[in-house]
């Protein structure tokens, strides 16, 4: 019970992140270019930091950012990852995916910490996707059956997949998932707001590890698995023209 009470502590200093989500102003196609005009206003968010803190060194080496907007039927997600080789080998929906280099989404609607989805993708776009009914730390089960029915999910690589020879910019992500897709345990997800999200990238510098963990709102050590030190999503519900 201890170990639980402490889980849901933020830790000391620490400062959560918020990202204010505007509605879309024109249709997205999901195919991880983000040429649409909603990602062209969409805000960036910060670049990631290293999953300990803000002040751990080393700091990452390669820049990572998100954004972030919504319609009536789902949130779109960008991840965008500086990459100088960008490598994958999982093709397989399901399989452990940080075992690649990958970005992570990390979503708890209603906030309680329990009942919440982990997104992973390659730069395959290879998914895997999963409900927690808590986290690790309390005693949590990963549910890796569950599917989230409709998502779309696309990568844009600039460069080459798994060519070393030639230097490369990075890949992008888009994802749109469906709000009732993560109707779980309660009839809809959109009656919260604020909803408690967060984002990682795995990176493996070196081979066989260990990895990099740079995440958007730092945990305060290497588990995600802290909702409560999450960062916040706020739906404004505005067209992104209006973002400042």
């Amino acid at each position: 019970m201890l170990i639980a009470l402490l889980a849901a502590i933020p830790a000391a200093g620490q400062t959560f992140r918020t990202y204010e989500c505007y509605r879309t102003i024109d249709k997205i196609k999901v195919d991880g270019k983000l040429t649409e005009a909603s990602w062209a206003k969409a805000p960036l968010s910060e670049p990631f930091v290293d999953i300990r803190g803000v002040d751990f060194k080393p700091a990452p080496t390669k820049e990572t950012r998100m954004k972030m907007v919504w319609d009536d039927e789902c949130l779109y997600i960008a991840g965008i990852i500086e990459e100088d080789n960008v490598t994958a080998s999982l093709k397989e929906r399901d399989a452990i995916i940080y075992r690649d280099n990958d970005f992570e989404v990390f979503i708890d609607p209603d906030g309680d910490g329990k009942f919440y989805f982990e997104f992973e993708c390659n730069a395959y776009a290879t998914l895997m996707d999963l409900i927690m009914d808590k986290p690790y730390n309390e005693g949590g089960n990963f549910f890796m059956p569950w599917d989230c029915k409709n998502i779309r999910l696309k990568a844009h690589v600039d460069g080459k997949i798994n060519n070393a020879k030639k230097t490369d910019k990075g890949w992008t992500v888009e994802w749109a998932i469906p709000f009732e897709s993560l109707s779980i345990g309660f009839d809809s997800p959109r009656k919260f707001n604020p909803w408690r999200i967060n984002f990682s990238r795995v990176e493996w510098l070196v081979k066989e590890g260990p990895e990099e963990n740079w995440v958007w709102n730092p945990t305060g050590e290497v588990n995600m698995h802290m909702p409560a030190r999450w960062g916040y999503l706020h739906f404004v519900d505005a067209p992104v023209s209006t973002a400042k």
